[in-house]
């Protein structure tokens, strides 16, 4: 069956209509003939249109292969036209060796070739055109009354209609609560049931309507069918016939169908079905509302609709009369609920019961569509045997005859609904194999390269393309599938990944028909006719070692691969393929690209991802044509140098590169590039001067490019940018001074930049920006003074230990909506408190397990946006009633939750009865998968639930975690396992003894682990940090910024501790690296210590001095300190030093003047120091001295000492 030839054809007219012809001059030459094939394109439209029509239906008529020819010469049009605008762009761009190359663009040439292409497809069109006069008199239109297909597919209602209904009661009892309710009735009520075609819409819709409960209710009951083509006239007339029982007649006004349905309604509380509503235009929507507004308050109006748009379009629709509820969206029925619409009724139970369990693997190809159901449960009923049953359980659903009607008449609906550029895209879809993750933004690029997006502007096509996913996902053609891996923070969202029903996908590939063609095996050749007529060709599972391909079908504009690990490709594979647009490698494991890949100059979107490939051809720059270049997660090594020839190239992604060390200087030249994604590129540590040349780049990722310093000046000139991600750049100190000259920013997220100590002030002039993620900068000291001039939604400034303090300018943000916060000095949580309530921000919801009403308040919390959650007092609880009602996993708002025991015994064991109970009630608190933050106090079971058990499979989003008190457990969950865990703070667990490879999992790694802070853990002797107990294993914890122990005297890291950016030891002097790091990798190095509370032997303070890269060090209350010990001699960058109640520190050694870089001392409350060094006159960096309560230092000082730091610029003594 053709099915998009119109929507081909269709496009290839528009782009004819929209050549800019001055800007062609190759093309110039055959200007008329090319307006003449548009203008008997545009004659035949019309004809075009009915054939389209006319065909549905049917498999082999005139009309079908009409259809199929005019197809064929519109490709054959659209390729001679790109053909000439590449010829044209190569012959004028390129080198004289490239014109060599391309003989064939030598104009003269192009003429004589291009003339004979020309002359064909005018033939070819005359002959459609004359073919088109054989069945003209088949497409006119029926008469009216004689349409045998109008009214296919109406519903038509009695009140006795019995309605066999499975699976909905949930769905009908919500709609029967929403149209009963009698205190909200100021308005009329609107009630949306949103569905994929045959989930069951109409039969929740009727059996409503034929509740005795609305019996009763309502005065007058009207059903009408919709169907696609809106007539409000049609709409109007129905509702009246239905209610009077007699037609007002043909042909009749509004203004008369208006008055007499008001007649009709008025003083009425009336409920009306609009089943199968399409129309989204709010004008006509607004319309008819307004024709239904005569009714007595507390009516209702339930709309079924495929399409969420209609139902978003209702909502907005602002009147004083109607109200819009919240869409009853249909999802799919479970197995049992399929299986009891599909089984016989006609069979005996012992045959049923032999056949059950075939019959429950044939349910689960419903995947939960109800139609699917009835219509497999039909053939079933008529084959009931079992080989016959393992037969259609092994088929694909469109391969069984009896029916294929019923499964796809109500998708096809849908898809002959669709405008004629989005039938294509969906089409297209066809390409991924059944249960493949689609990139959302790899789909775009995928048809913007394919023509089926156009527009003048290519930063717009973007957009477009996301609209019409839009649209898709509306109709439940596509879904977003939920995934484990997340980006660095809340603000910055992954990229969606998108999934296709199976029963949609059947109807993409029917769709599609001999446009797609795919083969598993090389022998598996497909026919000659496929070969001339296919045009997106899929290579899956080619893993045999003999795999290898020669040819693919000439005509195909898509190629992708799947699965084709051991696929080889010699060198000519594309020598005849010249039409290609798209061609995706990702699944093949090729270590060169095929040299014959460089000459398809039609050829606008390259996915060589994942390929072992070290290095490009420089004959890459012949590809011109090209728009996308996905190289993400190769080998590669280095870029050709002259990649910057590629002038239309829009789209770069090079994530994962983790061996690219530098980006050529060309690469500046790319000055059409939109999007450049250069995340995980460890070796590269600069970027070209030339970059700031990429003037229309808006969206940037350099994130966990952890070798890149800083970025040039250059950068400001990305006048254009929107979007730049900077997270897990370890090493990046500051940001330019201009970078307020980044007018579109607005979004800057900066989360683990740990060597960042401030912001430049001038980024406080950035007036777009919108998002800024700080988060885990821990370095952070201060922001801007000017930082409220910002005008902020959201800020983040999670784990940023070390901000003193916030500008007071800060509570000038009135446009700040969410600020996330952990771990912060009293001054910072004051600030931010007040910062809350000016702007009325939302407080945490809290709950209490004394409340007697814990599980109804759970409950009820599940209605409405609940963000951050904490539940006390949980130790109170002694009834679970309810509890199976009251799920907190069903929350998809929640992403903080804190639950907290208060059990009298805490310092003790306690008893086995609240033991027990603990671990029920936290069975049942099992939180939303997409929670972010737990907290979990008190809890006093040795035991842990499933749940966490389990964490990473349950909670994959998770980033921060707080275990306190749980003082009975002695085993920690395998949290090492969770991908995107950034924090973990553990307090009072003194059962606790050993972390080791069970807490990291099979294969987990802390890679993005940035903060461990563990207090009072004073049982705990060994954290392993490597998978073996070889030195030379492999590092679990390579990234961390913050290392906090306390009361943690047994403590050690083995084999080595993990090389963390900041130290903090407080009674845990063992934590110390004893042997050094070893050889172990890590991205980061030591830059702060403070040692706290201890007194350390000369052993210990000896292995201080593998900190020798710190730049801050803070001594505070060690007991038998009296002089600095000989280990930190070796600190030479460091450039602050803090001296606090050591109470036994009598001298400073003359060696400090090694410490050349010291920039600031501090001497806080060290009563027996008595003088300063001679040697600190040499120390000629030092800025500022500050000396408090040291009383015969002070003095000495301001007396006989006082040379010694009249050098000093900024004294302070107190």
């Amino acid at each position: 069956m053709e099915m998009v030839a119109a929507p081909v054809v269709q496009r290839v007219a528009g782009k004819l209509g929209d050549i800019a012809w001055e800007k062609l001059q190759l093309l110039w030459n055959f200007k008329e003939d090319v307006q003449d094939i548009e203008g008997k394109m545009v004659d035949l439209q019309v004809t075009l249109s009915s054939a389209d029509k006319h065909s549905r239906g049917t498999e082999d008529s005139p009309v079908q292969h009409w259809l199929k020819k005019y197809k064929f010469v519109a490709y054959d049009m659209e390729d001679a036209l790109d053909e000439l605008e590449a010829d044209a762009m190569i012959w004028k761009h390129s080198p004289s060796k490239v014109k060599m190359f391309f003989s064939s663009i030598n104009p003269l040439v192009v003429r004589i070739t291009m003339s004979n292409k020309i002359r064909n497809i005018r033939v070819k069109l005359d002959k459609i055109s004359e073919d088109q006069k054989k069945f003209t008199p088949l497409l006119l239109p029926t008469p009216t009354g004689q349409d045998n297909n109008k009214g296919q597919g109406e519903t038509f209602i009695g009140e006795r209609d019995e309605i066999e209904m499975v699976g909905r009661e949930k769905e009908k009892n919500d709609i029967l609560i929403k149209v009963s309710q009698k205190e909200g009735d100021q308005e009329i009520s609107i009630i949306p049931v949103v569905g994929l075609g045959g989930m069951g819409k109409t039969t929740l819709a009727k059996s409503v309507y034929n509740d005795k409960q609305t019996l009763i209710n309502f005065d007058v009951k009207a059903w009408v069918h919709v169907s696609e083509d809106f007539d409000l006239n049609k709409i109007v007339s129905d509702i009246i016939c239905q209610v009077e029982g007699a037609s007002p007649g043909n042909n009749v006004r509004l203004q008369y169908l208006k008055s007499r349905l008001d007649h009709i309604l008025i003083d009425k509380i009336y409920l009306i079905v609009l089943d199968d509503l399409w129309e989204e235009g709010r004008s006509n929507l607004k319309d008819l509302m307004e024709m239904l507004q005569s009714g007595k308050k507390g009516s209702n109006v339930i709309v079924t609709t495929r399409n969420e748009k209609v139902a978003s379009t209702l909502s907005n629709i602002h009147s004083s009369i109607f109200r819009t509820a919240d869409p009853i969206k249909l999802e799919g029925m479970s197995i049992d609920e399929c299986w009891s619409i599909m089984k016989p009724h006609n069979l005996g139970n012992a045959q049923l019961t032999e056949l059950e369990d075939i019959g429950k693997e044939i349910a689960q190809l419903c995947h939960g569509v109800p139609l699917v159901a009835k219509a497999l449960g039909y053939v079933m009923q008529k084959h009931c045997t079992r080989k016959e049953w393992l037969g259609i359980k092994n088929s694909n659903i469109l391969d069984i005859k009896d029916g294929q009607k019923g499964i796809l008449k109500g998708l096809l609906l849908s898809y002959y609904h669709m405008p004629p550029e989005l039938k294509l895209c969906f089409m297209y879809c066809s390409m991924f194999p059944k249960g493949h993750d689609i990139d959302h933004d790899c789909l775009i690029q995928q048809w913007i390269a394919l023509g089926f997006i156009q527009g003048t502007e290519e930063h717009l096509l973007q957009k477009i393309g996301t609209e019409y996913i839009n649209e898709l996902l509306g109709m439940s053609f596509l879904s977003i599938l939920t995934s484990s891996t997340v980006s660095p923070t809340r603000i910055f969202k992954p990229t969606l990944r998108l999934r296709m029903h199976d029963m949609v996908h059947d109807l993409a590939r029917h769709v599609a028909a001999d446009e797609f063609s795919y083969t598993t095996s090389p022998t598996n050749i497909i026919a000659k006719r496929d070969m001339l007529n296919c045009h997106y060709y899929l290579l899956i599972n080619q893993n045999e070692a003999s795999s290898t391909y020669k040819s693919f079908p000439t005509k195909v504009r898509s190629l992708h691969s799947r699965g084709c690990d051991k696929m080889h490709l010699p060198k000519q594979a594309f020598s005849n393929t010249l039409c290609l647009r798209v061609l995706d490698l990702s699944g093949c494991h090729v270590k060169e690209l095929a040299s014959s890949i460089y000459k398809l100059k039609l050829l606008r979107y390259l996915d060589g991802s994942n390929l072992p490939i070290s290095s490009l051809h420089k004959s890459l720059n012949r590809l011109l044509n090209l728009q996308t270049l996905i190289l993400a997660n190769t080998s590669l090594m280095i870029l050709p140098t002259d990649i910057g020839l590629l002038q239309k190239l829009q789209y770069f992604d090079l994530s994962g590169c983790s061996n690219l060390h530098e980006l050529p200087p060309s690469f500046g030249d790319l000055s059409t590039l939109l999007f450049l994604n250069l995340a995980s590129c460890h070796e590269l540590h600069k970027l070209p001067e030339s970059f700031g040349k990429l003037c229309r780049l808006q969206f940037l990722n350099l994130s966990d490019c952890y070798k890149l310093h800083s970025l040039p000046e250059s950068c400001c000139q990305l006048h254009d940018l929107i979007h730049l991600d900077l997270s897990d750049c370890h090493n990046l100190e500051k940001l330019p001074d201009c970078v307020d000259q980044l007018s579109k920013l607005e979004y800057l997220n900066m989360t683990s930049c740990s060597k960042v100590q401030m912001l430049p002030e001038s980024i406080c002039k950035l007036t777009m920006l919108k998002h800024l993620d700080l988060s885990f900068c821990v370095k952070l000291e201060y922001l801007p003074s000017s930082f409220g001039d910002l005008r902020l939604q959201r800020l983040d400034l999670e784990g940023c230990f070390f901000l003193g303090d916030l500008p007071d300018g800060i509570f000038s943000m009135s446009t700040l909506v969410h600020v996330e916060t952990t771990f912060f000095t009293i001054p910072i949580y004051s600030k931010l408190n007040k910062l809350r309530e000016k702007l009325n921000m939302k407080s945490p919801s809290r709950l209490h397990g004394g409340s007697g009403d814990l599980w109804s308040r759970i409950a009820e919390i599940e209605k409405t946006p609940c963000y951050e959650l904490g539940i006390e007092g949980l130790e109170s609880v002694k009834n679970l009633e309810g509890a199976e009602q009251a799920k907190l996993s069903n929350n998809s708002y929640l992403t903080r939750l804190i639950i907290g025991w208060d059990h009298p015994d805490f310092s003790e064991v306690g008893h086995a009865a609240d033991a027990t109970a603990d671990k029920v009630v936290l069975e049942k608190l099992t939180p939303p998968r997409g929670l972010e933050l737990l907290g979990l106090s008190g809890y006093m079971s040795m035991d842990l639930p499933k749940w966490m058990l389990d964490v990473s499979s349950y909670l994959p989003h998770l980033t921060m975690i707080t275990l306190n008190g749980l003082v009975r457990c002695n085993h920690l969950p395998p949290l090492g396992r969770l991908p995107n865990l950034r924090a973990l703070f553990l307090k009072g667990m003194p059962n606790i003894k050993s972390v080791g490879w069970e807490f990291y999992g099979d294969y987990g790694s802390c890679q993005k682990l940035r903060i461990i802070i563990l207090d009072s853990m004073n049982s705990l002797e060994e954290w392993w940090t490597t998978r073996s107990s070889h030195e030379d294993g492999d590092f679990l914890i390579p990234n961390l910024h913050l290392l906090a122990t306390k009361d943690c005297p047994k403590l050690k890291f083995l084999p080595y501790p993990p090389r963390s950016v900041s130290w903090l030891v407080v009674n845990s002097d063992h934590v110390l690296p004893e042997h050094g790091f070893g050889n172990l990798s890590s991205t980061t190095s030591p830059f702060f210590l403070a040692i706290e509370g201890a007194s350390l032997s000369s052993e210990v303070w000896r292995r201080i001095h593998y900190l020798s890269s710190i730049e801050g060090l803070v001594l505070s209350t060690i007991t038998g300190l009296r002089t600095l010990p000989e280990a930190i001699r070796c600190f030479r960058f460091l450039r602050k030093l803090v001296i606090e109640c050591c109470e036994d520190l009598e001298t400073l050694p003359e060696w400090l003047e090694d410490l050349s870089s010291l920039r600031e001392i501090l001497i806080n409350y060290c009563q027996k120091l008595s003088s300063l060094p001679e040697s600190i006159v040499r120390l000629t960096e030092l800025k500022k001295l500050r000396i408090i309560n040291c009383p015969d230092l002070s003095e000495k000082c301001r007396g006989e000492d006082k040379h010694k730091i009249a050098h000093i610029p900024e004294v302070e003594i107190e």
